[in-house]
């Protein structure tokens, strides 16, 4: 809304200079005329007289631009704009000179008529009687009939007017509308990036839920500390994965919470290896981005009965932030269901980064490699 006020004041500021300088050159020229200077009254009268063959032009824009165009052309009434414009410039062109010329006569026109009488009576015998004009008279200039090679000229710049209206105008309105279509596309995407959230948040405290089910049995005194880690997950994905951006920081306090809710399940043939920065950069990511990816690990890389290994590394690279995650590959852990945090994590980075990211997974005989690289949001 605040772009489309800007845009609308930056098209009216765009008119009001051309007319300011189309009505101000007329004035500044007679100022600046140094060989015929006017003064007062008379310099006044020229620049209305000029002013006043500009009027009908001023008019037809006026009409065009606020009228024709938002009533009719862009309401797509394609044959109603067109006659309206041609009875304009008509009644601007054919009728109102003449208006003007009657309630606002010029002082010289019959002046000049019977000067033109008192200049061809010298070249009639019986008319030599008539007074002669001092020569030092002033020249008197009037209003002249528009005879129709100027109608034609006043009509053409007329159209030309018209045409450079609308090429403002229609200009205008496609920056306009490429920003309109951007703001829905940024409003699509933050719906999705919301549904694949609330989409993440069940899937995750899903597994949790069943990490604590599995200790209930094993060990209660496990099963109340993991629950004290859950809650502190928890607060993070209520308060903090809601914004859109969150602290790298944060983050990697929250992947930590989740490392550590993980061990109290596990046995001690788990070996857990993290590599986090020391002092953390300051920049912000997409929150419960990396958390998929951990969870993979730790779904498909642990195994109750042979060592199993994670290693977790997140730092700053000149790309951006890198997140690698490798664990343990067995052969007896196989899972008939692919779950929705890889596919989840792949969408999430085409509508945050379209094709400005890293992302691989490979793999051997032993083990498993996710490599994540991503920009940092401005």
């Amino acid at each position: 809304m605040k772009h489309l006020q800007k845009q609308l004041l930056l098209e009216q500021i765009i008119y009001l200079s051309i007319w300011v300088l189309i009505l101000g050159t007329p004035l500044i020229g007679f100022l600046l005329d140094n060989d015929h200077p006017l003064e007062g009254s008379e310099l006044w009268k020229e620049v209305s007289d000029t002013w006043l063959m500009v009027l009908p032009f001023f008019l037809l824009f006026l009409i065009h631009n606020y009228v024709l165009i938002p009533r009719l052309l862009l309401k797509k009434y394609y044959t109603r704009y067109v006659l309206s414009l041609i009875f304009t410039i008509g009644i601007l062109f054919l009728y109102l000179p003449g208006c003007i010329q009657v309630f606002n006569p010029h002082p010289g026109f019959r002046q000049h008529k019977e000067f033109i009488v008192q200049d061809s009576a010298f070249d009639m015998p019986h008319m030599q009687h008539l007074p002669v004009l001092p020569s030092d008279e002033k020249e008197i200039h009037p209003i002249r009939p528009m005879h129709p090679p100027f109608l034609l000229i006043h009509i053409t710049v007329a159209i030309l007017l018209v045409g450079f209206n609308l090429t403002i105008r229609f200009f205008l309105k496609s920056l306009h509308d490429e920003e309109m279509l951007k703001e829905l596309e940024h409003q699509h995407l933050e719906s999705e990036l919301q549904y694949l959230k609330y989409q993440l948040n069940p899937h995750f405290f899903m597994n949790t839920l069943n990490n604590i089910h599995a200790l209930v049995d094993i060990d209660s005194e496990k099963a109340k500390r993991t629950i004290i880690e859950l809650s502190k997950l928890m607060r993070y994905v209520l308060y903090e994965a809601n914004k859109s951006q969150i602290s790298l920081e944060r983050e990697i306090q929250f992947l930590e919470n989740y490392i550590a809710l993980m061990k109290l399940r596990y046995t001690e043939r788990l070996t857990i290896c993290t590599d986090f920065p020391i002092i953390v950069p300051r920049v912000q990511i997409p929150p419960l981005l990396f958390i998929s990816l951990l969870e993979n690990a730790f779904k498909h890389g642990v195994s109750y009965r042979e060592d199993s290994f994670i290693d977790v590394r997140i730092a700053q690279v000149d790309e951006g932030i890198l997140f690698a995650c490798k664990n343990s590959k067995h052969a007896c852990t196989h899972d008939t269901h692919h779950g929705i945090g890889i596919e989840n994590i792949k969408k999430r980075l085409h509508l945050l980064y379209g094709n400005n990211y890293t992302f691989t997974t490979t793999e051997d005989d032993t083990s498993y490699h996710v490599l994540l690289i991503i920009p940092p949001l401005s």
